[in-house]
C-alpha cells in the first residue's frame, strides 16, 4: 500500500532527497517549501521518475500555510501517513551563547521547533483517526546534551535542536499506545548548502535514517534518535 506523505524544507537538500527517496519507495508525496516556483521545479524533477508528487507552498512559521496544506491533504489524499519535519535554518553569526542576537534565537526557534510542533499538532488528529503515522523530526548532533557539553557551535540552532528533540519524546509519549511513531533523526555532517562542501556525508547517506525511520513497521520504535539506523544519545 502506498503512503502519503509530506516533508517541510523539501526543494533542496536533504528535505529534497527525503522526498526523492519517499517516492521512489512508491509513496505519493508533498513537498512543502517556502519557494513555491522552487518547489515545483524540485517536484517536477521527482515526478519525471515517480509521477505522484507535488508541491505545496508551506512557510511552518506562517499558521495561514499550515491550515491550506492540511486542507489541501484532507481534499486531494483524505489522510497523511508520514510527516517529515525537515524544515530549518541555521543564521547563528556567533557561537558563544553570550554574544548571540536574540532576534536570531527567536527565528531560529520559529522555524526549527515550532514549525514542526505546528505541523504535529495539525496531523496527528488525522494520524490517530486512520491509526496510522509516522512522524519524523530532522533534528541534531548539534543538539545532543553531550555535544553541546564540549563543543559550543551555533548556540540557537543547537537549543533549537535540543529542543526539537525533547519535543520528540514528548509526542512520543503522548502517542504511546496508538499507531503513530515518532522519533528524531540525525543526518550528520552533509554537503548541502547548509552544511557546506567540505562536509563528510552525501545527501542520500543523510537521508537514509529519516526515510527508514519514514517507514517502520507497526512494531517499531518510538521516541528515539537515531544517526544510520543506530540509537544515538540526546
Amino acid at each position: 500500500m502506498n503512503r502519503v506523505a509530506l516533508v517541510s524544507g523539501a526543494n533542496r537538500g536533504i528535505g529534497f532527497e527525503i522526498a526523492r527517496q519517499l517516492a521512489k519507495l512508491g509513496n505519493d508525496v508533498v513537498l512543502g517549501t517556502r519557494d513555491f516556483a522552487r518547489g515545483k521545479t524540485a517536484a517536477k524533477a521527482i515526478a519525471s521518475k515517480n509521477p505522484n508528487v507535488i508541491a505545496t507552498e508551506l512557510d511552518v512559521t506562517n499558521e495561514t500555510d499550515v491550515e491550506k496544506v492540511v486542507r489541501m491533504v484532507r481534499s486531494d489524499f483524505g489522510r497523511l501517513d508520514i510527516l517529515v519535519n525537515n524544515a530549518a535554518i541555521l543564521i547563528d553569526e556567533s557561537d558563544l551563547p553570550s554574544e548571540t542576537d536574540l532576534k536570531i534565537a527567536r527565528a531560529t526557534l520559529e522555524t526549527n521547533l515550532l514549525g514542526p510542533w505546528s505541523l504535529c499538532k495539525a496531523f496527528i488528529p488525522i494520524m490517530k483517526q486512520n491509526n496510522y503515522g509516522r512522524i519524523v523530526n530532522v533534528s541534531s548532533g548539534a543538539g545532543a546534551f553531550e555535544g553541546i557539553a564540549e563543543n559550543l557551535y551555533a548556540p540557537a540552532y543547537s537549543l533549537s535542536k535540543s529542543s526539537l528533540n525533547a519535543l520528540t519524546t514528548m509526542f512520543a509519549r503522548e502517542l504511546r499506545g496508538t499507531n503513530v511513531l515518532v522519533n528524531a533523526a540525525c543526518p550528520g555532517w552533509v554537503r548541502t548548502d547548509m552544511g557546506g562542501r567540505s562536509a563528510q556525508r552525501s545527501v542520500e547517506d543523510g537521508a537514509d535514517t529519516a526515510v527508514w525511520l519514514a517507514t517502520l513497521p507497526d512494531d517499531g520504535p518510538s521516541g528515539g534518535f537515531f544517526r544510520d539506523r543506530k540509537r544515538i544519545e540526546w
